[in-house]
């Protein structure tokens, strides 16, 4: 009888023990879910919910820096003075998408740019000392594209180094984002 007792209280802990604290912004990120913003990046394990600067889902159409073959996906973070912070930082990321050759699918890419790929990049800006960061490799992995909406959606994983030290890697990010080319 006792071990009975035992047993059914072990088995009630263990289930009321157990907790669904699931942090929304993880389950966006490669769920396949519609995101409530336009873009979450996990920066070096942590994950930041980064629309454009002026809100929304729209695209960059003039492809800043990239140029106007490009659709520019912008995400921006602005992370506040906190208690070990003079000052804020800035996260810029930005995915490059190509207007002639759009496709679903993984497209890996490189360091450089080149004409008609896809590429991502990572702005840092108001640490003291300033940081420059180079991407070095990874992808952007579009899963749908709706032709009619204009509706992108997909993923992306890259790293960069500390723009000095190439052999380095300083950074690591990977996110979701659903963005309107229009």
């Amino acid at each position: 009888m006792f071990k009975k007792i035992i047993f059914s209280a072990l088995v009630l802990t263990t289930l009321f023990s157990c907790s669904s604290s699931t942090n929304s912004n993880e389950t966006i990120i490669g769920s396949g879910t519609t995101p409530a913003v336009a873009m979450t990046t996990r920066i070096d394990g942590i994950v930041y919910e980064m629309p454009p600067q002026a809100g929304g889902n729209s695209a960059d159409i003039t492809g800043g820096v990239y140029g106007n073959t490009y659709f520019l996906l912008n995400g921006y973070k602005n992370i506040s003075a906190g208690k070990y912070k003079v000052g804020s930082t800035i996260y810029t990321v930005k995915i490059a998408v190509p207007k002639s050759d759009l496709s679903v699918g993984t497209h890996n890419f490189t360091g450089a740019i080149t004409p008609g790929a896809y590429y991502a990049d990572f702005d840092i800006t108001g640490p003291i000392p300033a940081e420059t960061v180079t991407t070095t490799s990874g992808y952007v992995n579009v899963t749908s594209y709706n032709s009619s909406t204009k509706e992108i959606k997909g993923s992306f994983s890259f790293s960069t180094n500390n723009g000095v030290d190439l052999s380095i890697s300083t950074h690591t990010l990977a996110g979701s984002f659903d963005y309107i080319l229009q």
